[in-house]
């Protein structure tokens, strides 16, 4: 049960990385006035920096992630090569 739902966070985790992108891009597309104006138009340089913004929090949070799966990928490696070498 563990390793499904390891799988699963580590399958989820590119979906996760991509809603943060999206999510960040829009926000500084419409950022209230808070990148140069806002006249009802979408703002190019809030998006773009709402870009580099998402895609920082989508490495820190979503690389976090994926280094926790590696290492649980190689902690049931090396779990199932100490149960075949004692059973031998």
């Amino acid at each position: 049960m563990n390793r499904f739902l390891a799988r699963t966070l580590s399958a989820l985790n590119v979906l996760l990385a991509l809603i943060i992108i999206a999510v960040a891009t829009a926000s500084g597309a419409t950022g209230n006035g808070h990148y140069y104006y806002f006249d009802g138009q979408i703002s190019v340089p809030g998006a773009i920096f709402g870009a580099i913004a998402g895609i920082f929090l989508a490495a820190l949070v979503c690389g976090t992630i994926a280094f926790l799966t590696l290492i649980e990928r190689h902690l049931s490696v090396l779990a199932e090569a100490v149960k075949r070498d004692t059973a031998s």
